[in-house]
């Protein structure tokens, strides 16, 4: 992918990318006023700002009485933009963030508020994960963020994503990243945090932020002897820094050629880098694009998640039930049957004791067929089978019943003597609600 040295000229990726995709830069001016520039045909061109822009970010500002020579923004019909904000307004760094943390702005924001030189309730963060719980976090206030968001609201901008300039470096995928930026440097970690700052304390900084920094990584790990520099943007009146870093990385130094902005034009797919615009600022029509199939995938996994906690639902719902069911027949088959244990197949054990009820001359299945016969015709009737006991030598059935009053009991035995069978009512307690009775049918 880069040559070792020297000249480096990152190619381009196997897919163009898409020629629609414009690059726009906000840059704050000496007068501390903000300009913002095009990218296009390999150089930055200043395109003109409205009033009400311009004051909303100064409100000293004063409108001047010649007109704005700048040319407008040119967006062909169905472009999309990629905003960069200046680097000094957006503050990173790296932390371990839990899963259940990083969609609540103040417990980030007061996970790294010592390293923060503002308040962490005047301030918007973003929460990008890296590693594990590692974590990229991005702060920015939230007066530039509420006036950014409207103003582009108004402007009606179809902007992908807004970002600081140095997180572009993140593109390239390299160890350290330098870009040599006119009167600004931006530097990037692939730990994933960066910062720009202006050139004339870039060379102060440099061991520092660099040399020593890969000093004390080299030290705690054998394996960052082989961290390499990328350096972008630099020309021939930069020959000290590119000296200094030469004897800071040796062989390690790598440097492109090509114009930065068409390498990150090239290399940038929506989604990939953070994107400020987003929690409470998210555009309401500049949302960041994703691939076409995403909406009807996400619908599709929704669905067959859907489909399955319902199908395993309804699965445990019915085993459960069949659980109960087979418990009420074990209950009842010790009621009926007190000195039989009841085998693992239970209607099968029962079809025995049928089939041998049967050849005794057919006794329970006679006592069963004229008991179901007036249990029938009683349906009227508030009764409760509290047990049933069958003796299979004897020939003869006990029955436990609950019915509202003793004549309740009373026709029910009638009844079942009047179809070819003897009963008798052995005994009646009363209860608090009806009266329970022992029948025994012969």
């Amino acid at each position: 992918m880069f040559k070792k040295k020297s000249v480096n000229e990152i190619g381009m990726p196997a897919v163009p990318p898409k020629p629609a995709l414009v690059l726009l830069r906000l840059t704050e001016t000496s007068a501390n006023e903000l300009a913002l520039h095009q990218w296009g045909d390999g150089v930055w061109r200043e395109a003109a700002l409205d009033d009400e822009f311009l004051s909303a970010f100064n409100p000293d500002f004063e409108a001047s009485a010649e007109p704005d020579i700048h040319p407008s923004l040119n967006l062909p019909e169905g472009s999309k933009a990629l905003l960069l904000l200046p680097g000094n307004w957006v503050w990173s760094g790296v932390e371990s963030i839990p899963k259940a943390a990083r969609r609540q702005a103040n417990a980030i924001g007061y996970m790294v508020e010592e390293q923060l030189a503002e308040d962490v309730e005047d301030l918007h963060f973003v929460c990008t994960p890296r590693n594990g719980d590692i974590c990229s976090i991005y702060a920015i206030s939230k007066g530039k963020m509420e006036i950014l968001h409207s103003q582009i609201e108004r402007l009606n901008w179809p902007l992908v994503a807004a970002l600081p300039e140095y997180l572009l470096l993140d593109l390239l995928e390299s160890d350290v990243s330098l870009w040599l930026d006119g009167d600004q440097a931006h530097v990037w970690q692939s730990s994933g945090q960066g910062l720009s700052i202006r050139r004339e304390y870039l060379q102060p900084l440099l061991g520092s932020l660099l040399g020593e920094v890969v000093s004390a990584e080299e030290e705690a790990n054998e394996e960052a002897e082989g961290k390499k520099l990328l350096l972008l943007g630099a020309g021939e009146e930069d020959g000290l820094v590119v000296a200094e870093l030469e004897s800071l990385f040796a062989d390690r130094l790598q440097m492109n050629q090509r114009p930065p902005e068409e390498v990150f034009l090239e290399r940038y797919k929506p989604g990939k880098l953070s994107n400020l615009l987003s929690g409470d600022y998210q555009l309401a029509s500049g949302k960041t694009e994703s691939v076409w199939w995403a909406k009807p995938a996400k619908v599709v996994v929704f669905c067959f998640a859907a489909q399955l906690l319902f199908f395993v639902g309804a699965g445990a719902y019915y085993h459960w039930q069949a659980e109960q069911a087979e418990e009420q027949a074990r209950t009842m088959f010790a009621e009926m049957f007190p000195n039989v244990r009841p085998s693992a197949q239970l209607r099968r054990q029962l079809d025995g004791f049928l089939k041998n009820a049967g050849n005794q001359g057919g006794a329970f299945a006679t006592h069963m067929q004229q008991l179901s016969k007036v249990w029938t015709e009683q349906r009227g009737k508030e009764m409760e089978l509290q047990s049933l006991r069958f003796d299979g030598q004897r020939g003869e059935m006990v029955l436990q019943l609950k019915a509202q009053t003793l004549s309740d009991l009373d026709t029910f035995v009638s009844k079942l003597s009047s179809n070819g069978l003897r009963a008798d009512l052995l005994g009646a307690n009363e209860l608090k609600e009806g009266v329970s009775g022992r029948v025994r049918v012969q």
